[in-house]
C-alpha cells in the first residue's frame, strides 16, 4: 500500500497525535529509532495489527503490515464535530439537555455519514462526564448545598442572566427540626413581592433533585394583570408547619414590607397554618379546582358515576355541591342544605346521601378556607402554570442539583422580562380563553342576583357551577383530561 507526506493532529489526550498521510488510516506513535518513527494502528487494541514507518529525513509514511479495516475519510471532521460537542456540554451551566445538545449539533451537519456517527450510546457517557467537570462533587445535606453556594467559586452560578442581581438568598431552618431549605428568590423579586396583594404557593415533587436529598421544590407566584410571575422558589427538605413558617418567615424578613391580602394554596395542611400564622390578617384561600376534582372523586368512589351518566339531574346534584365554595361561608352550608330539599324530593336520595354526609364531615368545618366567593382568582393555576413552565426548562425529572438551580436562573430572568414588558403595557399572553370569560360573566351575574335576593342558594349553585364542570367530570371519570388546567376555571 502506498503511502504519502506526513500529517498529524492532536489526539483526544494531552500531548498525543494522530499521525497520517491522508489516506485515512491512522497511526499512534509507537516508538522512535535511529532516523524513523514506529507507528501502529489507532484501532490496535481492537485487533488491528497494521503498522507503519515515518521517515524523519523524508517526511514520508511508509504502510507496512496490513490493516484489518477500510480507511476512514471522516476522522478528521468526526473528531472535530466531537470536540465541539464536548466544548458545549463544559460551557453550557444552565442543564441544556444531553440529548438536545446532540442533536442540535447533528441537525446541524449536512453530512448524513458523519452526523450518523454521534449516536447516544456513543456520546452520552462523554457528553455527561464534560459536563459535570464544571461542577464540584454534589453535597450530600441541603446545609453542604447551600455553603457551598455561598462560596466564591460557586456564587456566580446564582448570578441573575443579566449580572446585575443574585437569586440565592442563603439556608434556612434547624436540621434537627427537620426544618432546612435553601431559599432563591432575586433582590428585584424581593422589592416586587411587597407590592402584591395577591400570591398563589405550590410544591412539586417531580423537578426536584435527588441528591441532596429533599421533598419538594416550594414555590410563591403571583397573577400580574393577566400573567403569572414567579417570584421565588425553595428547596425543602421537609413539607412540616415549621418548615413552612421558617421559610416564609425569612421571605418577610427579606420584604418587610410584604402583607398580601390573599394567599391561595392547595389542600396541604401544613402549608395553609404556615401562611396563617405569618400573615394572621391575610385571606388564605383554597383552590376551587382542587376542591372540585377531589369532591367528585369521592362521588365516584360512591359509585355515583353511572347513576350521574344515566340522570342529567343527579349529575347537576354533583355539580351544585362542587360549586358550593362559590358562596359565602357563612352561606355555604346553608345553600348544600337546600340543595339537599331538592335531592329530598328526587328517587335518588338514599344513593346521594352518603355524598352529602362527606361534605358535613369533611368540609364544612373548614368552610372559611373553603370559600371563593368575590375572589378574582378562584383556583390555584398560577402556581400550576408555573410547574409547566419549570418542567418546560426540565423536560427530564429528578434533575442534577446545580442544572435545577441554573433553571431558577432562566425563570428568573423570564419573569423578570414579562413583569418588565407588562409595565410598558405591552401584552405578553394571548387573550384570555373565551371559557374563562364566560365562566367569570356566570359567576358575576349571579353574585349580583344574590345580593339584590333576586334568587335563593340553591338557585346560585345551579347557576354559576357550570364553571366548575370540568373538575366535576374529572373526577367522576366522565372524560379524560390530559391536562388538569386545560379547562380549568383560570388561564
Amino acid at each position: 500500500m502506498e503511502g504519502g507526506p506526513v500529517q498529524a493532529f492532536s489526539g483526544r489526550t494531552p500531548n498525543s497525535h494522530i499521525i497520517h498521510c491522508g489516506d485515512g488510516l491512522y497511526y499512534n506513535l509507537r516508538e522512535g529509532r535511529g532516523s524513523r518513527l514506529r507507528l501502529q494502528c489507532r484501532h490496535y487494541k481492537k485487533g488491528c495489527r497494521g503498522t507503519g514507518t515515518v521517515s524523519l529525513q523524508t517526511g514520508w509514511l511508509d504502510h507496512l503490515q496490513p490493516h484489518n479495516h477500510e480507511p476512514d475519510p471522516l476522522l478528521l471532521e468526526d473528531m472535530e464535530m466531537r470536540r465541539a460537542m464536548i466544548f458545549e456540554a463544559q460551557t453550557n451551566i444552565y442543564g441544556k439537555k444531553i440529548r438536545c445538545i446532540l442533536n442540535d449539533f447533528k441537525l446541524g451537519c449536512r453530512n448524513v455519514d458523519l452526523a450518523s456517527r454521534f449516536t447516544t450510546v456513543r456520546m452520552k457517557s462523554s457528553l455527561y462526564l464534560a459536563r459535570s467537570s464544571n461542577y464540584p462533587k454534589i453535597p450530600e445535606t441541603l446545609i453542604h448545598l447551600g455553603v457551598l453556594l455561598g462560596t466564591p467559586d460557586m456564587r456566580p452560578m446564582c448570578r441573575t442572566v443579566d449580572g446585575t442581581d443574585y437569586i440565592f438568598q442563603g439556608v434556612v431552618g434547624n436540621i434537627m427540626a427537620g426544618s432546612v431549605a435553601l431559599i432563591f428568590v432575586s433582590g428585584r423579586m424581593l422589592q416586587f413581592l411587597q407590592s402584591r396583594d395577591n400570591l398563589h404557593s405550590d410544591g412539586t415533587f417531580k423537578k426536584r433533585s435527588k441528591k441532596p436529598k429533599m421533598t419538594q421544590i416550594f414555590h410563591i407566584v403571583t397573577k400580574y394583570g393577566e400573567n403569572v410571575v414567579a417570584i421565588a422558589r425553595v428547596l425543602m427538605l421537609r413539607r412540616t408547619t415549621e418548615a413552612y413558617v421558617t421559610v416564609i418567615e425569612h421571605l418577610k424578613n427579606l420584604a418587610p414590607n410584604m402583607h398580601p391580602q390573599r394567599i391561595h394554596c392547595d389542600f396541604e395542611r401544613a402549608e395553609m397554618n404556615a401562611w396563617k400564622r405569618t400573615f394572621p390578617r391575610s385571606r388564605v384561600v383554597w383552590c376551587l379546582w382542587h376542591y372540585g376534582v377531589a369532591f367528585s372523586s369521592y362521588a365516584h368512589s360512591l359509585g355515583l358515576r353511572t347513576l350521574a351518566l344515566e340522570n342529567e339531574r343527579v349529575f347537576k346534584f354533583i355539580k351544585a355541591l362542587g360549586g358550593a365554595p362559590l358562596l359565602p361561608c357563612d352561606l355555604i352550608w346553608r345553600g348544600v342544605l337546600q340543595i339537599w330539599d331538592e335531592v329530598e324530593r328526587s328517587p335518588w336520595s338514599n344513593q346521594l346521601r352518603p355524598l352529602f354526609e362527606y361534605f358535613e364531615r369533611e368540609w364544612k368545618p373548614r368552610v372559611d378556607e373553603l370559600s371563593v366567593f368575590d375572589c378574582p382568582e378562584r383556583s390555584n393555576n398560577c402556581s400550576e402554570s408555573d410547574n409547566h413552565a419549570l418542567a418546560s426548562l426540565i423536560p427530564q425529572n429528578r434533575p442534577n442539583c446545580f442544572h435545577l438551580i441554573g433553571s431558577f436562573v432562566k425563570l428568573e430572568h423570564l419573569a423578570w422580562c414579562d413583569k418588565s414588558a407588562i409595565d410598558d403595557g405591552r401584552q405578553v399572553t394571548g387573550r384570555r380563553k373565551w371559557k374563562t370569560v364566560h365562566n367569570d360573566r356566570t359567576v358575576m351575574w349571579g353574585i349580583n342576583l344574590l345580593k339584590s335576593n333576586q334568587i335563593s342558594l340553591a338557585h346560585f349553585l345551579h347557576m354559576t357551577s357550570y364553571v366548575i364542570n370540568a373538575a366535576v367530570m374529572q373526577g367522576l371519570r366522565m372524560k379524560r383530561v390530559a391536562d388538569d388546567s386545560s379547562d380549568s376555571d383560570s388561564e
